[in-house]
């Protein structure tokens, strides 16, 4: 949590909800992964928060942009950040959107089959391209499904075929899942996808990219993570089982590792009501106002009560405000907050900068979060 945001929102009581940034915070996170990962260049993921303030700062700093979409790509080109600096790494793309991504510049695509080979081919022609490995995602708080990526073999046969009709394939991604914890699962995607390099170096042609995806992990709800020993795993991982085919060019997507901690969300308390024995605390943020990574009780987000409070504390269920049933956010894992909270009070949400304001909708004309920045870096002057 930053104290910044804290100080702030106690000195100014507005509307609510709303998410405080701490710009410095940022700048923080950004110096601690370029020194933590050394050769690893970041290409921050635009869809953790495609705020424009972010995104101008990282730019400034030195970061590279993986975008999911023409609408990111034109946030950035918009700015005037280079799109040499820019990896189009969603592999479901609509063939206009890699055309006009091509216009501007783009080079860099990412596929996992064909059908989006010829595509980029065709509309985006002579480009760098890479394909994504299909790994195993144990151990993420927030794992992916099968929705992406191709099998070993797969992958062979694709970086061939790109070659031959055209376009410069250059290696390959893989993504371990977000807000992965555990060191088995990045050293088993590292040591599959290098002996792809292997093979190719001796059959084929060298690959001189590798994309290792984000997963990178947020402090939440109190865990002690060594990010130092983190970063060292990863970094030795590769050396170990690249040693001789070492790409030229490694880079990651982190995302949540550089702006969540940047940001707390304060929400008002709309209803607090017992229920079969329960105390169930409803906030004016849910779900679909942004706090989609509750799915599931996935992310645990650190949850305090606005002013100190002496009061005896108990257990609540926490839900969010709209209409439908499914907008609970907290129900296995109970809250421990004071008894005498009631309508109107304020809850904080700390390491909220991530993926809150992507995913916010406007789901029973439910009011949005208003975004607040506090800045003290000479780069925005």
């Amino acid at each position: 949590m930053t104290k910044k945001c804290v100080e702030w929102l106690n000195n100014n009581r507005n509307s609510s909800p709303r998410l405080v940034y701490d710009l410095e915070k940022v700048k923080e996170n950004f110096s601690q992964f370029v020194k933590l990962f050394g050769v690893i260049k970041p290409y921050y993921a635009v869809k953790a928060n495609p705020s424009v303030k972010i995104v101008a700062l990282l730019n400034k700093l030195g970061s590279n942009f993986d975008c999911a979409s023409i609408n990111e790509i034109k946030i950035c080109t918009d700015l005037g950040i280079s799109a040499r600096k820019i990896s189009f790494g969603n592999t479901v793309k609509k063939s206009d959107d890699i055309k006009k991504a091509f216009k501007l510049g783009v080079k860099l695509f990412a596929f996992d089959c064909e059908e989006e080979l010829l595509k980029i081919r065709e509309f985006a022609p002579r480009s760098n391209v890479y394909c994504r490995l299909e790994v195993y995602n144990g151990g993420a708080e927030w794992p992916l499904s099968k929705k992406f990526g191709c099998s070993s073999k797969e992958l062979e046969y694709l970086l061939i075929k790109a070659k031959e009709i055209g376009l410069s394939p250059v290696g390959l991604s893989f993504h371990v899942g977000s807000q992965q914890l555990s060191k088995q699962t990045w050293e088993k995607a590292i040591k599959t996808s290098s002996q792809i390099y292997k093979k190719f170096k001796k059959k084929y042609f060298e690959l001189s990219f590798l994309n290792i995806g984000g997963g990178m992990p947020e402090n939440y709800d109190n865990k002690k993570i060594d990010l130092k020993d983190y970063a060292k795993n990863i970094l030795n991982q590769i050396t170990k089982y690249y040693d001789q085919v070492m790409p030229a060019n490694i880079i990651a997507e982190p995302g949540r590792f550089l702006v969540a901690s940047a940001g707390v969300l304060e929400s008002e308390v709309i209803l607090i009501k017992e229920k079969e024995g329960k105390r169930w605390l409803y906030l004016d943020v849910g779900r679909y106002s942004g706090l989609a990574e509750t799915e599931g009780e996935a992310i645990k987000y650190k949850i305090e009560f606005s002013r100190k409070n002496k009061e005896k504390k108990v257990e609540y269920i926490i839900a969010g405000p709209s209409c439908d049933s499914h907008d609970i956010l907290y129900q296995k894992k109970l809250y421990t907050l004071p008894k005498n909270i009631k309508a109107g009070d304020r809850l904080r949400i700390f390491s909220a900068g991530s993926y809150i304001i992507s995913y916010q909708s406007e789901f029973n004309g439910i009011k949005k979060i208003k975004e607040i920045f506090l800045k003290k870096i000479k780069l925005f002057f």
